[in-house]
């Protein structure tokens, strides 16, 4: 029961590692608000912590939409009267080559995955700051330090996450609050299978230096160290979870 009496935030929290980092931050015992695009899926991942014996809020919530993030933060603080953890998870995985790239995807990419760790931060700092204290996890990747072909919007909003966890975590580090950036290898959910077939998926995630699938849960375990007071003193990292695949 490392996070009890915790209040947790977690965006893209419907699915995938969102919902396993839910289920491992509610058997841990904090109270757990699934934020999600996907009301009724978030609604469901609530209903399942519920199930464990934890409290839970589903919530639909656009995180490329101040107002929505807006509405999100009241919420919380009106469910629960506080926030400790912040998991931005939220995002969105395009695929498609410069030159053929449309603006709008560009935007989209970038207001969602980088816009809206800005937007649920600034929205959730003051409170953290008022108590002194919270941990801000921050959802990057593995492609943010290496690239991919046909994903450059992805890889850029991705790298830019990890510039601003720095920087946040500088300014926020008076105050108690740390901020991490956690970079995930290519992992066993419905995200890789969007843009490859299930041939390509398995072999993807089968050729690391570790004979592992890299499963939801796996990610979500160094999440929920980072959220305890044991890692009290670590802000600032990117961390590679990828069975070995890109080691930095």
């Amino acid at each position: 029961m490392r996070l009890k009496n915790k209040v947790a935030v977690i965006t893209g929290g419907a699915q995938g590692i969102g919902r396993a980092i839910a289920l491992g931050m509610a058997r841990e015992g904090a109270k757990v608000v699934v934020a999600d695009l996907q009301s009724e899926k978030a609604r469901s991942v609530a209903d399942e912590v519920k199930i464990l014996g934890g409290d839970a809020l589903g919530f639909e919530v656009n995180v490329a939409d101040e107002s929505s993030v807006k509405r999100l933060a009241e919420a919380t603080f009106a469910q629960f009267g506080r926030v400790d953890i912040l998991v931005n998870d939220a995002g969105v995985y395009l695929k498609s080559s410069v030159v053929d790239m449309s603006e709008a995807d560009w935007d989209r990419t970038l207001d969602i995955n980088l816009g809206g760790n800005f937007l649920c931060c600034r929205a959730f700092v003051p409170a953290m700051r008022e108590q002194k204290s919270g941990r801000i996890l921050s959802m990057a990747s593995g492609i943010g330090h290496y690239g991919m072909k046909q994903f450059s919007h992805y890889a850029a909003s991705k790298a830019a996450i990890i510039g601003f966890v720095k920087s946040l975590a500088r300014e926020l580090g008076p105050d108690g609050i740390t901020v991490n950036a956690i970079c995930p290898g290519s992992a066993n959910t419905a995200m890789p299978r969007s843009h490859r077939s299930e041939e390509e998926v398995m072999q993807r995630l089968h050729s690391t230096p570790l004979p592992h699938i890299l499963e939801p849960e796996d990610i979500a375990g160094p999440i929920l160290f980072l959220a305890s007071d044991a890692a009290a003193y670590i802000t600032g990292q990117s961390y590679n979870i990828n069975c070995g695949t890109y080691m930095y």
